[in-house]
C-alpha cells in the first residue's frame, strides 16, 4: 500500500479503534449459539442468533451503509461502484460457551490489549473487521471496479445451512474470500465427516456418562457414575479444549476419562466399549482407531471424540473427522467401522462434507497473497486447512484472515485458555487492526485486477 494512504488509513483507525472494539463487544454480548427456529418467522436458527443478525444489521443502519436482512438466514451489507460483486463472508453464530472460563463468556473484556469473550476470534472479532475494512473504502471511494457483499450467517458452526439458504435465493458472488480462518490463504479445506456410534449392549453397571457438547470442540470435561462391586463411583476427567481441527496443545477429556474408567475391575462388554472410547478419545490422529493417513497437500487426518453421552442405557459417541483432500471416506470408513465392531460399536449415522481445494496459481489467490506479503514483510505460501469454513459451500473461494500469531503470555490463562472454540476465547486487538489493512490493500489490488479486465 502506497504510503499516503498507508498514513489516512492509520490515522482513521486510530480515531475508530474505540468505536470498533465496542462493536465487537456488543456483538459478543449476545450468546448467539445456533438453535431450532425460534418463535419469529425471520428467526431460523432462534431468537439469539435473531438478536445478533440485528446488533450488526444495526452497524450498517447507523453508518448509512446499504443492508440486507435474507429472512434471518443471513444479512448482507454491500459497498462500492462497480457491477462485479466480491464476496466477504462471517458468521455471528458461536459454539457453547462450555465451562472452565476465567473471564465471563459473554461480557467482554479487554486485558493486555486483548480481547476476551466467546467469539472474539471466531467469528465476531473478524466480522467487525472486515465491517470496517469496508466502512472505510465506502468513506474514501475507493472501489471503483467492484463492488462489495459482506454476508454474514447465523448458522456456521452447526449445520452452515445459512449458505445454503443464501445461495439456493442469490446469485453467487464472482469470486469471495471467507474471513475464518489463518493468514495468509486457505486455498483449500479437508473433508469433514460426522460419525454417531452407538453401542448394542445395555451397559447395567454404567448409571451415567457424559462428555462434550458439541462434536467439532475438543472436550474439556466429561463424566461417569459406575456401579462396581454395589457400590457407585463418580468418575471426572478434565482436559484442554480446542477446535476439533487442530488436536495440538489440546487433551480430550472423553480419552482422560476412559483412561480413569479402565481403572476399575468393568464386565467384558463395558471393558471392551471404554477400551475404544480412550483409542478414539485419547489422539487427534485417529491413529489408535486404525484410520490414520495424510497427504502432501493438506497434512495429516484429524479425529476428535466430540460427544459422550449414555442413552437408554446404551454408549454413544459422535466423532468429527476431518480427512485429506486426496482421500475419500470410503478409504477409511470400513476400518473405523471394523474396529468399532470389537468393541461393540456400529455407526447409526455418517454425514460427509467432501473436501475443496482451488490451484494455488489462480490469480485471485495472487492478489490477496501479495496483500498479505506487502502489509506484514513476511513470506509464505498459499496452504489447506483442517478447518471447515463457508468457502467449501462457495463457488470460486477461499478463506483469508483474520488470524495470526498471538502472544497471550500476559494474560496468564490457563493452559490450553484462549482459543477458538476453547474456554477463555481471546483476540488480540492489534491483530484485527493489522488484518484491516491487508483487507483494505487486497480489495484496492481486486479492484485494480477488475479494471484492468473492463
Amino acid at each position: 500500500m502506497e504510503r499516503e494512504r498507508m498514513e489516512d488509513l492509520n490515522s482513521w483507525l486510530s480515531d475508530h479503534r474505540e468505536e470498533m472494539t465496542e462493536d465487537i463487544a456488543g456483538l459478543v454480548a449476545i450468546a448467539s449459539v445456533a438453535e431450532k427456529k425460534g418463535e419469529k418467522e425471520d428467526a431460523p436458527f432462534g431468537e439469539k442468533c435473531r438478536e445478533v443478525l440485528d446488533k450488526m444489521l444495526s452497524y450498517a443502519a447507523r453508518d448509512k451503509i446499504a443492508a440486507f436482512d435474507h429472512e434471518g438466514y443471513c444479512g448482507s451489507l454491500t459497498v462500492g461502484a462497480g457491477e462485479a460483486e466480491i464476496g466477504i463472508w462471517s458468521h455471528l453464530d458461536v459454539v457453547p460457551a462450555g465451562e472452565d472460563w476465567v473471564y465471563s463468556p459473554f461480557q467482554m473484556q479487554i486485558k493486555d490489549g486483548c480481547l476476551i469473550g466467546r467469539g472474539v476470534q471466531d467469528n465476531k472479532g473478524p466480522a467487525v473487521a472486515v465491517y470496517y475494512t469496508l466502512k472505510y473504502c465506502e468513506e474514501k471511494g475507493l472501489l471503483k471496479n467492484i463492488r462489495i457483499r459482506q454476508i454474514f450467517g447465523c448458522q456456521e458452526e452447526s449445520g452452515m445451512g445459512d449458505v445454503a439458504y443464501y445461495l439456493e435465493h442469490n446469485k453467487a458472488p464472482e469470486y469471495s474470500f471467507v474471513a475464518d480462518c489463518g493468514f495468509p490463504v486457505s486455498c483449500g479445506e479437508k473433508g469433514i465427516c460426522r460419525i454417531t456410534l452407538e453401542g448394542q449392549e445395555k451397559m447395567d453397571s454404567l448409571c451415567a456418562l457424559q462428555g462434550g457438547v458439541v462434536c467439532n470442540s475438543v472436550p474439556d470435561t466429561a463424566t461417569a457414575e459406575l456401579m462396581v462391586a454395589g457400590e457407585k463411583i463418580a468418575v471426572s476427567a478434565e482436559g484442554i479444549g480446542g477446535h476439533a481441527a487442530f488436536p495440538v496443545n489440546t487433551v480430550n477429556a472423553i480419552g482422560v476419562l476412559a483412561e480413569k474408567m479402565q481403572e476399575y475391575a468393568l464386565p467384558e462388554p463395558l471393558e471392551k466399549a471404554v477400551a475404544f472410547l480412550y483409542q478414539a478419545g485419547s489422539n487427534g490422529y485417529g491413529e489408535k482407531i486404525g484410520i490414520a493417513c495424510e497427504d502432501e497437500v493438506s497434512g495429516k487426518l484429524t479425529c476428535n471424540a466430540g460427544v459422550l453421552s449414555l442413552e437408554d442405557g446404551k454408549i454413544r459417541l459422535i466423532l468429527d473427522i476431518r480427512y485429506p483432500v486426496t482421500v475419500t471416506v470410503e478409504d477409511f470408513l470400513p476400518k473405523l467401522k471394523a474396529e468399532a465392531a470389537k468393541a461393540g460399536f456400529v455407526v447409526t449415522e455418517c454425514s460427509d462434507s467432501k473436501p475443496y481445494y482451488m490451484d494455488k496459481a489462480h490469480p485471485f489467490v495472487g492478489l490477496l497473497m501479495d496483500a498479505w506479503k506487502e502489509e506484514t514483510g513476511l513470506n509464505g505460501e498459499p496452504y489447506v486447512m483442517g478447518g471447515g469454513t463457508y468457502a467449501r459451500h462457495i463457488p470460486n473461494a477461499v478463506a483469508f484472515g483474520t488470524g495470526m500469531d498471538r502472544d497471550l503470555s500476559g494474560l496468564e490463562l490457563p493452559a490450553g485458555h484462549g482459543n477458538c472454540h476453547g474456554a477463555d476465547e481471546t483476540e488480540v486487538l492489534d491483530n484485527l487492526l493489522a488484518a484491516i489493512k491487508i483487507y483494505v490493500n487486497a480489495l484496492c489490488k481486486i479492484d485494480g485486477w477488475f479494471g484492468e479486465k473492463q
